[in-house]
């Protein structure tokens, strides 16, 4: 499978075994302790090889480049042992396979070309704590085998031939795909997990299924059209086991001009009057967010809200304190509220009550505006949420809990993913 590593403007590799270099004009020998250094150059890749003092190549070249293992190398890796700036960036890391050096722009994109199990073995082990139950490592290795699939990373690259530009990436090494730390990152418990689920992966309707996961949830997952849109059969909000996981309770305060500065490029006025969530899904995750200063309104959507403010997720409620004037507050309609029946007090959803005002009776499900006593001080916006991501499909978390509790990696997925099956593909 091809996985995007790094955009960067140059890039140098080092390799412990004899690799070759390989492009439309021709081929180039790479011999054992050898160095490459590549950058952009008017609109092609510039290549250097050395070996010590000794300079074996200097040329520019058509992209894309392929450095791969020479036949009979056998098991064979490369290390990154220098780049530009990028993020994520890679310096020393490790990686087996092949290195796939792309021209985008003025910049180099460099792919790794690895086996889909090999992969794994970083992406369960960089995903999970390995310490943690071996069911749900497994449960991660089959949601990861999948999501891979799902996502193409596997159609139309098996060696470096057909590999035209950027747009044949279909995964990266980072968060917005999953995690890939390369060779060194290699748990033994996470390799054992991906052996014993080789070849599995979750399907619907025979199709690979898009498996989704995240850190924590916190009780309950979200539906996946409350968080992108679209209906997905088996990407519902489903109930979790009690858990206990630093991610159950959070809070981050900003100042105003903290928050200003973090939401300028989203929302053009002066100062923040407002923030409210609106759309809560089945959790009570919020899909989007309005801000409101005097009669400038915004509305976000929640994974840009989320990326701008890096909230832990969009099941929060939220207040605005001091400046003198009264607290106040949103609460989500998903958190609990305390209630006395007149013998004891009782934890229930807020979306699950009534509020009285002197217009009648109303229900709570976009949640509650509440008022308190004033504060001095500046203004500061609260957020106090739960759950890590953004909450739809499985949370790694609640698969701990789970498989703690007895539950086998099968059990674990079936729970998460609904409706889906489990199918063995080589």
């Amino acid at each position: 499978m091809l996985v995007g590593l790094a955009r960067t403007d140059y890039v140098s590799l080092s390799f412990s075994q004899e690799y070759q270099l390989v492009s439309s004009q021709g081929k180039q020998e790479i011999p054992e302790g050898a160095k490459v250094s590549l950058q952009s150059r008017r609109g092609r890749v510039s290549v250097v090889i050395s070996s010590g003092l000794s300079v074996l190549y200097n040329g520019e070249l058509s992209g894309p480049v392929v450095i791969e293992p020479s036949a009979g190398t056998g098991e064979a890796s490369f290390t990154v042992s220098g780049q530009g700036d990028s993020n994520p960036g890679f310096p020393g890391t490790e990686f087996r396979g092949s290195a796939i050096i792309l021209e985008d722009g003025g910049f180099l994109v460099v792919a790794n070309l690895v086996d889909l199990e090999r992969y794994l073995w970083s992406v369960v082990s960089s995903e999970m704590p390995c310490n943690w139950a071996k069911e749900a490592l497994k449960a991660q290795a089959v949601a990861s085998r999948t999501y891979a699939v799902h996502k193409g990373a596997l159609s139309d690259v098996s060696d470096g031939g057909n590999i035209t530009g950027p747009a044949d990436i279909k995964m990266w090494a980072n968060e917005s795909s999953q995690v890939y730390r390369g060779k060194l990152r290699e748990d033994p418990r996470a390799v054992e997990a991906c052996n014993e689920t080789k070849g599995q992966i979750l399907t619907y309707n025979g199709a690979p299924a898009a498996t989704y996961f995240h850190a924590a949830s916190a009780g309950m997952t979200e539906a996946s059209r409350s968080v992108w849109g679209g209906d997905v059969p088996y990407l519902v909000a489903v109930e979790e086991v009690p858990y206990e996981s630093p991610h159950n309770q959070w809070e981050v305060s900003f100042d105003l001009e903290t928050l200003r500065e973090r939401l300028k490029g989203a929302f053009q006025g002066s100062r923040i009057d407002t923030i409210v969530g609106c759309e809560p899904g089945i959790s009570g995750r919020w899909a989007c967010v309005n801000i409101s200063s005097g009669n400038i309104h915004a509305q976000l959507k929640a994974s840009e809200f989320r990326s701008l403010l890096d909230l832990k997720s969009m099941w929060f409620s939220v207040f605005k304190r001091g400046g003198g004037g009264d607290t106040i507050g949103q609460l989500n309609p998903g958190h609990e509220v305390y209630i006395h029946n007149g013998t004891s007090v009782q934890a229930v959803k807020l979306k699950q009550c009534t509020m009285e005002n002197p217009g009648g009776s109303q229900g709570a499900g976009n949640g509650a505006y509440v008022m308190g006593p004033g504060a001095s001080g500046p203004v500061t916006f609260v957020f106090q949420g739960r759950g890590y991501g953004h909450g739809v499909g499985m949370s790694q978390w609640g698969a701990k809990a789970m498989a703690e509790g007895g539950a086998g990696y099968k059990q674990i997925l079936m729970h998460y993913y609904p409706s889906t099956h489990i199918e063995t593909w080589w």
